[in-house]
Parts: C-alpha cells; sequence; structure tokens
C-alpha cells in the first residue's frame, strides 16, 4: 500500500463509480446497489469497488477503508456531522481497524481475543454506530466524530493515545459548545493540568459553565489571549497557588448550577 492517495481534483472518481460507493457506504448490499443503478448484476458492483481500489493505490478491496479514504481524501462528500459519539477503547480501536483495510482478526489477536469476542465486539459497535454493514459503520463513524477532522474526532484520539485512566480521576466530558463538541479530560495523575482552546470568549464562559462543579475540572481558569483572533484557553487543575497570577489568567468561580442553553444538534 503507497503512502499517498490521489486527492478528488487529481482523479476524481467518475460518476458511476461514485454512486456505487455512496450505496455502499449507506449500508446497501451488492444487489441492490445493482438494482437501484440499472447494472446487470452484482459482480458489476464488485468490478466498480475494484476500479476505485485501484484508482486509489490500494492493493485490496477493503470496503470500509475504500469509504474512510473516500472521505479523507474528497473523494465523497463527508456525511452529515452528527451530535458525538463516546465509544469504549476497544470499539473505537474496532473502528480504526476497519478504517485501516485491517482484519478484524489481526485485532482480536492484538487484544488476545477469542473469534466469538471479536464477533461479539462487532455486533455491539456495529450497533452502537445504528449501523448495518461494516462500511456503513465508517460513514457512522465519520457522522458520530469518532472518525474524521473535527476537534472531537482530534480530541477522542488524544483521549484513548493516553492509555488507561487511573482510578477516581473522574469521567471524560462531552462539552457542547456553538462552535462543535470537545472532549474534555479530567485533571489528575500525570495530567495535573488540562485545558481546552476555544475560539472566543463566550465559548470559554460557556466551557466553565459547563465544567464547573465536576469531579477533576477544578479549579477552572480562562486566559485572556494577547493579540485578537488568538483562540481563548480554559484550564483546570493543578492548586491555584502553583500558577503566578498575570493579567492575562483569570480564575473562574463556580456558578450556581443553571442549565446550559446551547442548541444540540441532531
Amino acid at each position: 500500500m503507497t503512502a499517498r492517495v490521489p486527492t478528488l481534483t487529481e482523479a476524481p472518481l467518475p460518476h458511476l463509480e461514485r454512486q456505487v460507493l455512496e450505496l455502499i457506504a449507506e449500508g446497501h448490499e451488492d444487489p441492490e446497489v445493482a438494482a437501484r443503478l440499472g447494472l446487470k448484476s452484482a459482480a458489476l458492483v464488485r468490478y466498480r469497488l475494484a476500479r476505485i481500489a485501484r484508482r486509489f493505490q490500494l492493493d485490496a478491496v477493503v470496503r470500509p477503508q475504500l469509504v474512510d479514504h473516500a472521505y479523507t481524501h474528497g473523494a465523497l462528500p463527508t456525511p452529515a456531522v452528527l451530535q458525538p459519539l463516546l465509544l469504549e477503547a476497544k470499539a473505537y480501536g474496532l473502528v480504526g481497524t476497519l478504517a485501516a483495510g485491517k482484519p478484524v482478526n489481526a485485532y482480536a489477536r492484538l487484544l488476545d481475543l477469542k473469534p466469538y469476542q471479536a464477533q461479539y465486539l462487532l455486533k455491539t459497535t456495529r450497533a452502537r454506530l445504528d449501523a448495518t454493514t461494516r462500511a456503513s459503520m465508517i460513514r457512522r463513524a465519520w457522522q458520530r466524530q469518532v472518525l474524521g477532522p473535527t476537534p472531537f474526532a482530534a480530541d477522542l484520539a488524544g483521549m484513548y493515545d493516553e492509555g488507561p485512566q487511573p482510578p477516581g480521576a473522574g469521567r471524560w466530558v462531552i462539552v457542547p459548545l456553538l462552535s462543535g463538541y470537545r472532549l474534555a479530560g479530567p485533571a489528575g495523575g500525570l495530567h495535573r493540568t488540562r485545558y481546552l482552546d476555544v475560539p472566543d470568549q463566550e465559548a470559554a464562559d460557556a466551557t466553565a459553565r459547563f465544567l464547573s462543579g465536576r469531579a477533576g475540572f477544578a479549579p477552572l481558569r480562562i486566559t485572556k489571549t494577547p493579540h485578537p483572533g488568538d483562540p481563548f484557553r480554559v484550564s483546570w487543575g493543578r492548586p491555584l497557588s502553583a500558577v503566578r497570577p498575570g493579567p492575562g489568567v483569570v480564575p473562574v468561580r463556580p456558578p450556581r448550577r443553571a442549565g446550559l442553553h446551547l442548541p444540540q444538534h441532531a
């Protein structure tokens, strides 16, 4: 497999092949795809998928990988983003395995899972994503921000890169903001201080209100930016005495617990 994948501008998918891949990503089986597109047989669907794999310079036709590559490199429009989903570590790793074109059995061996345990994990993860096929799991993972370029997807990847959290560290929290969802981790252990960079003062205030009073998210501070347009930083953890007070650091007093009225995405 080569490291570089053509972009849509360099190697656009023909209209029919784009339609085939879109229907596969939506969870349709080969006979249904053939019937919808007026192809004579399901074998022609597989032929088109093989052409797509060659166009992407991939060594094999692995449908979840085709879908993920198409979204990542612009060969298909990315699906509409929905409210994010926080998958457990094994399920998150399984989705990443499928997106990378690797077999489930290889992931099972990595985790020392028996075949029936791997199949159960696949079944439950597919159900959590509300998907019907492995290819549609990737589409749903992009929609629910398990995969993709959103800040939440990056936060989620960072969370699992850290490894297991120490006992009693508190729970990770999904923070709803007007600019999009973020994932905030509690302070403690090796991470005495954590933070989120948000676009403006309004988002910083909303983040602080949402996190206030939760285990592992005190004390809260908002750092003002020295230059217009720079992000605001909401920090928590580490006693305030450990931070030298300055003109840019504003401690956040715990507000009264009131509902945070922010629009929720579908």
